[in-house]
């Protein structure tokens, strides 16, 4: 038998093919918890509402320093490692323990609302599966590698989309609902749905590899012409005999010189080294609006101000990161994470229609491979 010319698009199929059948697994997977999570904002609203509103707003929140002496009464062991709350009169404010334990507290009253654990919260649960799969390192690493093959998966899919004439754009872009033909559906589901999906699933695939590739990171700081600013340990102050400066006299330093937030995220001094470091987040687009300011918790003097004002090209780019890859985008309100959401539901369907198209093709052989082997 003469060897089978080897075209571009041919290299490019077995490729995608091989790829394909690789990560498949994990592609729905992240894919499907990626769309659930496109509405978490939404989710905990409304299955969580009670653990993150008041029944009654008052007049004025009561301080920080009661809020966590009631807090201490009611959980003596509790670490609080931040403290985070949405700037409106009827939010709870959230007292949280590293990444597994929340408590609630009413800012009224200082009554305990609820707590939460969140190594079994829903959404913490998806979003493990999502970043790890649940696996630790081990999860991260597979996902840090099958965000680079997806990636080359779209790329490679668009190149065995092109239509080569003019003429077949249109059955390119179109599913053909009336045929009785099972494989022809199912080419269509995995070819147009995927072609849709494409602009999606590619900033998806982007801005999942700036999280995790420092070369991404690299690329982006040359196409902008600013350099990423190296991640710098937390500044750390000189230990007092006393300390003078809390978390209240931090959270009114931020909100009179920097007024207009709708979230804040307190973290206080753990250790006598600590800062206390107060972010408030404004409203946005696509760009994460956001201060940060560190204070010595000895006698209140500004260590270190990151103020969204002072960002370059490159800070820019990484404060839409996060925006562009959940489908948060605020200038469309809810309709970008629909978008999102049916991006992620495709995308979990490519692999499924694209192992079927394999499936079929491999039982469409094997009558073949019978029948040459019966006349040798």
């Amino acid at each position: 038998m003469a060897m089978q010319k080897l075209t571009f698009k041919k290299i490019i199929r077995q490729l995608h093919l091989i790829l394909g059948l690789a990560s498949g697994l994990v592609v729905v997977v992240v894919a499907i918890t990626g769309a659930m999570y496109a509405f978490e904002e939404e989710g905990r609203d409304l299955f969580q509402h009670e653990f993150y509103h008041v029944k009654q707003a008052g007049a004025t929140r009561l301080p920080f320093k009661q809020l966590t002496d009631t807090l201490k009464a009611h959980y003596p062991k509790f670490k609080v490692t931040s403290i985070r709350f949405k700037e409106n009169t009827d939010a709870a404010i959230i007292f949280y323990s590293k990444k597994e334990f929340a408590v609630s507290i009413d800012p009224y009253t200082a009554g305990i609302i609820g707590e939460q654990n969140l190594k079994t919260d829903f959404f913490s649960v998806v979003l493990t599966i999502h970043t790890h799969l649940m696996l630790g390192e081990l999860g991260g690493t597979i996902i840090k590698v099958n965000v680079l093959i997806f990636f080359i998966m779209c790329i490679s899919g668009l190149i065995l989309w092109w239509p080569r004439q003019r003429r077949f754009f249109k059955q390119a872009t179109t599913i053909n609902f009336k045929t009785q033909n099972w494989k022809r559906l199912n080419w269509d589901l995995h070819s147009v749905l995927g072609f849709y999906a494409l602009l999606i699933l590619m900033i998806i695939s982007l801005t999942g590899m700036f999280f995790i590739y420092d070369s991404v990171k690299n690329t982006a700081a040359f196409l902008t012409g600013h350099a990423p600013v190296k991640k710098e340990k937390k500044p750390k102050v000189d230990p007092g005999l006393q300390k003078r400066f809390n978390i209240d006299k931090a959270y009114l330093y931020m909100a009179f010189n920097y007024p207009g937030a709708i979230e804040v995220n307190i973290t206080p001094a753990a250790a006598k080294t600590d800062a206390i470091r107060v972010l408030m987040r404004y409203p946005y687009t696509i760009a994460r609006r956001q201060n940060a300011i560190y204070f010595n918790p000895y006698n209140g003097a500004v260590i270190k101000a990151d103020l969204y004002k002072n960002n370059t090209a490159y800070d820019n780019v990484a404060a839409s990161n996060y925006t562009l890859h959940t489908g948060r985008v605020n200038i469309i309100g809810i309709g970008s994470k629909i978008i999102y959401f049916l991006s992620g539901l495709i995308a979990a369907s490519l692999p499924i229609t694209g192992f079927l198209m394999w499936l079929g093709k491999q039982k469409k052989q094997r009558p073949k491979k019978l029948a040459y082997a019966e006349r040798a």
